[in-house]
Formats: structure tokens, sequence, C-alpha cells
């Protein structure tokens, strides 16, 4: 989710759980909290910073957080200019479903309007339990045998939904004679921009 908050104002953060990813704290384009404020105090657009700040990253793993936009918490990049802050960050859902003991990773539900970002995927066997029912054992014995997928990124990324086969003619074979599986992490996460003023 793609936060910005005007200067003097407070952005406040309301969501599942918060995780912070990144900050900026001045001006990169003219039109951004511009209304009512004279031309020359939005001229500078060569005005933006990276911020790291206790006050962000108290902000992870809660529910809800406040911060105010104002130089006296990030500093002054720009005097004169009218600056605003730019948060992203994954409102995560606390909609958790542990997959049980034939996935070992957590699936973030999405809600609605949110997408998906692959964080990581892998295809082939790392443990002797995932989808081993019915299988021999010489096919389970091999748990050292995956290769990291990109592909799943690639066709999963910024979608509300996505459909991945699990099989050697998509991913290719790392291991003949293991019966493998694909395994994903991904978080769900917004898409929308919130002006306060």
């Amino acid at each position: 989710s793609f936060l910005v908050t005007c200067e003097g104002s407070v952005s406040h953060i309301h969501c599942g759980v918060i995780f912070m990813i990144s900050a900026t704290y001045g001006r990169s384009d003219r039109m951004t909290c511009s209304d009512g404020i004279p031309d020359d105090q939005t001229k500078n657009t060569d005005c933006a910073m990276n911020v790291e700040s206790v006050k962000l990253t108290l902000c992870n793993g809660k529910s809800e957080c406040s911060v105010l936009a104002s130089s006296s918490v990030f500093g002054d990049p720009c005097v004169g200019t009218y600056k605003y802050l730019e948060v992203l960050y994954f409102c995560l859902s606390d909609d958790l479903i542990l997959e049980g003991s034939l996935q070992h990773f957590l699936f973030f539900l999405p809600a609605r309007g949110q997408v998906i970002y692959v964080t990581s995927a892998s295809y082939g066997r790392t443990n002797k339990k995932t989808c081993s029912a019915g299988r021999p054992a010489d096919q389970l014995e091999n748990t050292e045998c995956y290769t990291y997928r990109e592909e799943v990124g690639e066709r999963c990324n910024g979608k509300q939904w996505c459909k991945v086969r699990a099989s050697n003619y998509v991913f290719g074979n790392p291991c003949y004679g293991t019966y493998k599986y694909l395994e994903v992490e991904y978080i769900c996460y917004g898409e929308f921009r919130l002006s306060l003023h």
C-alpha cells in the first residue's frame, strides 16, 4: 500500500498487520499535496530523501500506527519547500491460514482489492513428510532436491489470483526419481493511493 501524508498532517495506518517497506520525505513532483500551496513552495521536485526513523519501524507488527509528517520528525531536506511523507508498506491480512502438514508455509488470503506478491518459490523436495501420502519411500529420500523458481513471481505478481501447475514440464526436473512439490511464500497487499490533507 502507498500512503501520502502532507506536511503538518498525521498519517494513520490501520490494517491486520503492518509491515513497513520504505519511506521518503520531501517532494518529488509538483502535484502531490499542492492544493492551496504557493507555486514557489512546490517547484523544487528534487527534494525527496529516504527516511530511517524509529517512529516508522515501530509500526511493524502493529495493527495501527500514526506518524506526523514534519521536519521536526524527519529533518528538512529542502527549506522553503512544502513537503510530504510517502510510505510504502504491506498490509498483511489477519485472516491467516496455515495449510496443515501438507504445506509448511503461510498463505495470506487476499482481501478485496489486494494483489499477490511472491517472496519465494521453490520446486523439489526439502523434507520427507510434505506430499508423501501413498508415495514409495525411495521417492521421498532425497531431501536436498530443489531449485528456486522466479517464474512463479513473474506469472503471479500484481494479480488478484494465480494458477500455476506444479510439474516437471513447467519447472524442469531437479532430481529424477524423487516426488516433488511446489512451495510458495507470498503476501497480499493493497494497491491504492491515499492523500491526507
